[in-house]
């Protein structure tokens, strides 16, 4: 049986190098829609991406349930797009991008689109959608009833692919009505359905979804193609050490980026909060003014409890008139981080970092399996498809291996070539 390390090796690398395509963005947007909510949604993304120049296909995933069961739970007739088969998944790699659509259930993804990804693990092992740009959108039963978990929780899936997240944030101000109750997040477009499915997406959901979809066609677009010729991004490579082993990766991280032909900024965050005004920070506000000057980041941060450090947390806190501005908008973002155990916080303080990245409507790029380094069971090491991470023991006594330093090196370069691409 042919070994998974070495079909990475041999596929993965190649297909990362090949995935993304020049000229017009060509969009899947793939989705599950039981009562019509998301079908409805579906089309608003879908005028969205061809009033942002996007060449769409639909598709909806196959259906787990009987049609006896369907017609016990009152569900309509599905519609007439494509329904998406085992047979077709090859053809998935030729688009530039996707937007994934699917209704919550407890929270998160339904089963039906969830059994579709699973089916996906041929492309996963051939690294086909590696640095694929994608984005998502859901709905709910009730206000608070899974509008950003359902879609934070699905990021993990695309993260293992290697994919790009791109979110909404507040690229639109229709985010922020509070005059009507209604769906959406920084995440995604969302509508509520009520318990009883019964609420139909409202004129404000639908256009929050249109929005999403002209954002997407921009940011797909952004992120594809050759990019500018020579050119040299600047990248920040902001970071907080405790200990030494986060700056130690912080090391490789730069020499990779820089190996790719970053400019690079480093700068450490100070081990200290101070209060000034009843305000915190840990840099002077004029670092945090600066940071839309940078083509894209590395962040780096120890865990604490499964999340980022207070030092790391005050430091986004300070970024609120960023916020406020949309001044990160599409920016491009990758994270590492140590821990001090084996499953204590390399995979959870990346993600909850997410958070963070998403609110500003931040590119987050993760690296997936582009790097065969993550398969090593040969040793203990700490890197995720997060993105690099070192095992610094309870006491901080272990310093990085080889092996981190080697896929933090690999982060660097990786992340900094499709940085590139988003100079036009």
């Amino acid at each position: 049986r042919l070994c998974l390390r070495r079909w990475l090796k041999d596929h993965l690398i190649v297909a990362v190098r090949t995935n993304l395509q020049p000229g017009m963005a060509k969009v899947a947007v793939i989705y599950y829609s039981m009562y019509g909510h998301i079908k409805t949604m579906a089309d608003e993304v879908k005028k969205g991406l061809e009033a942002g120049g996007a060449e769409v296909t639909m598709f909806q995933v196959p259906e787990t349930l009987s049609e006896e069961v369907l017609k016990k739970m009152g569900a309509p007739p599905k519609s007439s797009d494509t329904v998406i088969d085992h047979s077709m998944l090859d053809k998935l790699p030729e688009f530039t991008g996707f937007i994934f659509g699917f209704p919550t259930r407890f929270g998160m993804m339904c089963a039906q689109f969830k059994a579709f990804l699973d089916g996906t693990g041929g492309l996963w092992m051939a690294g086909k959608l590696a640095g694929k740009p994608c984005a998502c959108f859901t709905s709910t039963g009730t206000q608070g009833g899974g509008a950003e978990t359902t879609i934070l929780t699905a990021i993990t899936q695309l993260t293992h692919h290697g994919m790009l997240f791109v979110p909404m944030g507040y690229s639109t101000q229709d985010i922020l009505n509070l005059d009507e109750m209604h769906g959406s997040s920084p995440y995604g477009a969302h509508a509520f359905a009520g318990p009883d499915g019964s609420r139909q997406p409202s004129a404000l959901e639908k256009k929050i979804a249109t929005h999403q979809g002209a954002h997407c066609a921009a940011m797909f677009k952004k992120f594809t193609g050759a990019g500018c010729a020579g050119a040299k991004p600047k990248i920040a490579i902001i970071f907080f050490s405790a200990y030494g082993h986060v700056k130690t990766l912080s090391e490789s991280v730069k020499k990779g980026a820089e190996s790719s032909g970053a400019e690079i900024t480093v700068i450490e965050l100070p081990g200290k909060i101070t209060t000034a005004d009843g305000k915190n920070s840990v840099v002077d506000q004029s670092v945090i003014e600066s940071l839309p000057n940078y083509d894209g980041f590395f962040f780096g941060s120890p865990t604490r409890f499964g999340m980022m450090s207070s030092i790391m947390k005050t430091f986004f806190d300070q970024t609120a008139g960023l916020w406020m501005a949309g001044k990160l908008v599409g920016k491009p973002v990758s994270f590492f981080t140590s821990t001090g155990t084996q499953g204590g916080g390399t995979e959870t303080t990346a993600m909850t970092a997410l958070t963070q990245f998403t609110h500003h409507g931040m590119v987050h790029i993760p690296i997936g399996y582009t790097c065969q380094d993550i398969l090593d069971n040969s040793s203990m090491h700490g890197c995720s498809p997060w993105g690099a991470s070192t095992l610094a023991g309870a006491d901080g006594s272990r310093q990085p291996s080889e092996l981190e330093l080697k896929v933090a090196t690999h982060q660097g370069a990786y992340v900094t070539n499709l940085m590139k691409k988003s100079l036009k």
